[in-house]
């Protein structure tokens, strides 16, 4: 049996176990890291796991939304300096954010590693909708500016959210598109995708 936990040392196991999550997801990947590893490494019966946690899974999604928040972040920065936005300003944004994704040990578990629909079963739904409410809620302030500046399509920004996300899904599909034709594939769509939603100055006057 799974023993108590006063508050303060609930908050400090919580911080070691995504701690110890986040090295042992990056560095092992999550279907190679059991619950096991995660508690011999805090120093918490194997059985205490599951007053923080439901599943390996739901605090390896806890450990990529953190990832997730810090990369959206430093995406926002850049683009809030900018006063205007281009076709090709945004297309850049797109291909950037997905190099992120590649690039992010932890990040790039759940889209390039098949183990998308695994960890998906073991979530609770509510966890996920929320996860999605998130990211629409990150969006809409920024593409409703844009559409208020004339720089962007008027459409609904939760269509236009959607459009953007949905560019991020590929990751899970490398193999479909094809590896050979994948970096090109993502180029095209990146430039699709700006080309139909961003209006450019001179398109504003035609």
């Amino acid at each position: 049996m799974a023993r108590g936990f006063n508050e303060r040392e609930k908050e400090i196991i919580r911080t070691k176990l995504i701690q110890q999550g986040r090295e042992f997801f990056g560095s092992r990947g999550v279907k190679k890291t059991s619950v096991a590893d995660l508690t011999q490494a805090v120093g918490i019966a194997q059985g205490s796991f599951y007053l923080f946690f439901s599943s390996k899974e739901e605090l390896f999604f806890e450990i990529m939304e953190r990832e997730e928040q810090k990369m959206k972040e430093q995406l926002l920065q850049e683009v809030l300096v900018e006063p205007t936005i281009s076709k090709s300003f945004f297309k850049r944004f797109l291909l950037t954010a997905m190099q992120m994704v590649h690039n992010n040990p932890i990040i790039r578990q759940i889209y390039l590693e098949d183990q998308y629909e695994a960890i998906l079963r073991k979530l609770p739904l509510e966890r996920m909708e929320a996860h999605i409410q998130n990211d629409t809620d990150v969006l809409r302030p920024l593409i409703e500016a844009w559409q208020q500046r004339g720089m962007m399509i008027r459409q609904d920004s939760a269509v236009i959210g959607g459009v953007i996300r949905s560019f991020f899904t590929l990751a899970l599909h490398k193999r479909e598109i094809g590896e050979e034709v994948y970096e090109q594939t993502l180029d095209l769509l990146a430039e699709l995708i700006a080309n139909g939603l961003v209006i450019e100055r001179r398109e504003q006057h035609d």
